[in-house]
């Protein structure tokens, strides 16, 4: 079967539909629609619920963007859902089988960059001397920009992979998403990491809180967030530094269950932990924070303009 499909494939020319078997494999109508549209309607919910609870802080001069985060994330899941269903009802659509593939891989790396910014907002909170290491804040954002070094590598060698049938392309394709996922896999690891230190590391005399709720609750839901994470990205990594096998003969790691529960539905388990805790509000810091003290204000600034400016997800960003 995977010899005739790969002989049909080079029969209609570029692009050339995987002959490797993937997580999830071809979809059927019968199995893959009602699920997948399950999971769609989810990813809805999740964007609406994003989007309106970003507008409402918004308005009151809450703009919290990881909640817009959210919401892209929960877009680009529902563009791969849509893309799905439309492989799954013209399966010989090799445009349609890579273009799901793609959306697949990369929507995920959001919620990775959103874990980690507020676990770094936990460490420099109740550990601002190390939280706030100048050296520390510069290797966090070096990791930033290792998210959108690996986007845009997976994105140019899946689709030159896609392109050609020349080997040397296919195995540096290969090897390149390996690496990313190594990669990202290992940035999962820095959340809980901080989330460790935080919890064992003898309580600094500077420590402050942020946001409406303890800290030992903001430690629970991000530990909660950061497994399922570390979790999914285990899986990819997993799968992809295994020996590629025919789609004819799949691994066990490949049953399409395993596509569901953790690829899908432990990114469902994190989107709606985050709706439901109301993170926008447990996560709050105020926008310039830039050293100890200034996410409850404490610092040597004015207190008070520091309070009443805007919350802002990038802030983090701007100040690592």
């Amino acid at each position: 079967m995977s010899s005739s499909y790969e002989a049909q494939a080079i029969q209609h020319g570029p692009p050339y539909a995987p002959t490797t078997a993937a997580v999830g494999g071809r979809p059927t109508i019968d199995t893959d629609i009602p699920a997948i549209s399950i999971y769609l309607g989810l990813y809805i919910i999740g964007a609406i619920c994003n989007m309106t609870i970003f507008q409402i802080n918004r308005r009151k001069g809450h703009k919290f963007l990881a909640s817009w985060a959210m919401f892209g994330f929960c877009m680009a899941r529902i563009v791969s859902c849509v893309l799905r269903i439309a492989w799954t009802t013209r399966i010989q659509n090799a445009r349609l089988a890579i273009a799901a593939s793609i959306f697949l891989n990369l929507g995920v790396m959001v919620v990775y960059a959103v874990v980690l910014v507020l676990a770094s907002r936990i460490l420099r909170a109740t550990q601002p001397r190390l939280g706030w290491n100048p050296v520390l804040r510069k290797a966090i954002k070096i990791s930033y920009i290792g998210i959108i070094v690996a986007v845009v590598l997976l994105l140019s060698f899946i689709i030159a992979s896609v392109e050609t049938l020349n080997q040397g392309v296919h195995t540096a394709s290969l090897w390149i998403q390996r690496a990313s996922n190594l990669y990202l896999l290992l940035l999962n690891c820095i959340s809980p990491i901080f989330l460790i230190l935080s919890w064992l590391l003898p309580k600094d005399p500077e420590s402050e809180n942020f946001g409406s709720c303890s800290m030992r609750t903001k430690q629970i839901i991000l530990g909660v967030a950061s497994f399922f994470c570390l979790f999914i990205s285990g899986f990819r990594c997993g799968t992809i530094w295994a020996t590629p096998r025919p789609a004819s003969d799949p691994a066990w790691y490949d049953h399409r269950a395993l596509f569901y529960i953790v690829l899908l539905g432990f990114e469902i388990v994190v989107i709606y932990l985050f709706i439901f805790t109301r993170f926008d509000q447990k996560f709050w810091v105020p926008n310039g924070s830039s050293g100890p003290g200034d996410y409850s204000g404490r610092s040597g600034k004015d207190g008070k303009d520091v309070a009443e400016k805007e919350t802002a997800f990038d802030s983090d960003v701007q100040s690592v």
